[in-house]
């Protein structure tokens, strides 16, 4: 792994995605909130997470013969609520701090697994093995390549008619001064650290790409909060 600090003599420069993923590694408290979710507070958060289970359980048809994945399953808060409401949920993560935080978090609950992203974009699951999936505050960070990357995976894991729910960042009342903050930053910013900048992709390329990697946005789904965009995907049933 690199270092955070700027490249010079002795200090090797990432050579792929996965080195630049050491940017969600953390050893503290205060370390894991700041890439959970910068610098909201820790009750802001948790609220949030809160509310978003029933979010998540009407737009992905979620019952007890549900088998769900999770992308970023962080410190296995949601994990945690969701786990006993269906079959089985796999948490991924590209942190190895945080799946280990979220085995944790999930001891003692039989139905959930682990799976260690290691820039493969969910490359090493079997197909067609889910019923549905979500990933919340990751896509917001990913650039065009990578939301490809894990859309096309997502399909060919999904079965078919299986959904998808995550959220990706378009310009708005909410997103457009954080936009600001973060061009402030970027002039000379580490490579590392750019990686956990956020990605204003907008709606326009989040649904092409979307159509690309063989996904279809469920009517009606598109959740727009001031630039922060929620979405569901379909994979369509076979042709006969």
């Amino acid at each position: 792994m690199t270092s955070e600090t700027p490249a010079g003599k002795g200090v090797r420069m990432p050579r792929s995605v996965e080195d630049l993923n050491v940017v969600w590694e953390w050893d503290d408290a205060e370390g894991m909130q700041v890439r959970l979710a910068g610098y909201q507070p820790r009750d802001e958060y948790l609220r949030d997470r809160a509310e978003r289970i029933g979010q998540l359980t009407e737009a992905l048809s979620l019952h007890q013969g549900v088998d769900l994945f999770e992308i970023g399953s962080g410190e296995g808060v949601m994990a945690r609520e969701l786990a006993p409401r269906v079959n089985s949920l796999l948490c991924a993560d590209v942190s190895q701090s945080f799946l280990d935080k979220t085995r944790a978090t999930c001891a003692g609950i039989p139905n959930v697994d682990y799976h260690h992203i290691q820039n493969d974009y969910l490359a090493g699951l079997p197909d067609a093995s889910f019923d549905a999936g979500f990933a919340l505050n990751v896509f917001i960070h990913l650039n065009a390549f990578e939301v490809f990357l894990y859309l096309r995976e997502i399909r060919r894991v999904l079965r078919p008619g299986g959904r998808f729910l995550f959220n990706y960042l378009d310009f708005g009342d909410v997103t457009r001064p954080q936009f600001h903050e973060y061009v402030a930053s970027y002039p000379g910013a580490h490579p590392v650290a750019v990686k956990g900048f956020m990605s204003w992709l907008g709606t326009d390329v989040v649904g092409k790409l979307a159509a690309e990697a063989g996904l279809t946005p469920v009517p009606g789904s598109l959740d727009d909060q001031g630039g922060v965009c929620f979405l569901t995907l379909r994979r369509e049933e076979e042709a006969a």
